[in-house]
C-alpha cells in the first residue's frame, strides 16, 4: 500500500495557510501596537500574583531576619 499524495498535499496547504495567518496576526498587531488593551487579571492570574507576592515578601522579611541578626561569641565554659 502507498499513501496517497492529496493528503499530504491538504496537510502542506493548511500548514502554509497557518503560518500565513500568523504572519498577517503579527504584521497587524505591530502596525497596532498603541490600540492594545491589556486584558483585566482572570482569577488564575490574581492567585499566581498574590502566590508570587506572598513569597517575595515572605523572603524578603527572611532575609531582613537573618540580616538583623549578629553573631555574638560564646562565653567560655571552665573545663571539668
Amino acid at each position: 500500500m502507498f499513501e496517497h499524495p492529496y493528503l499530504s498535499y491538504q496537510v502542506t496547504e493548511f500548514d502554509r495557510r497557518e503560518l500565513e495567518r500568523a504572519a498577517e496576526r503579527r504584521r497587524f498587531l505591530a502596525e497596532h501596537a498603541d490600540q492594545i488593551v491589556p486584558r483585566p487579571a482572570g482569577p488564575l492570574r490574581r492567585l499566581m500574583g498574590r502566590m508570587l507576592r506572598g513569597s517575595a515578601a515572605s523572603r524578603e522579611g527572611a532575609r531582613d531576619a537573618v540580616a538583623g541578626r549578629c553573631a555574638t561569641p560564646c562565653e567560655t565554659a571552665p573545663a571539668r
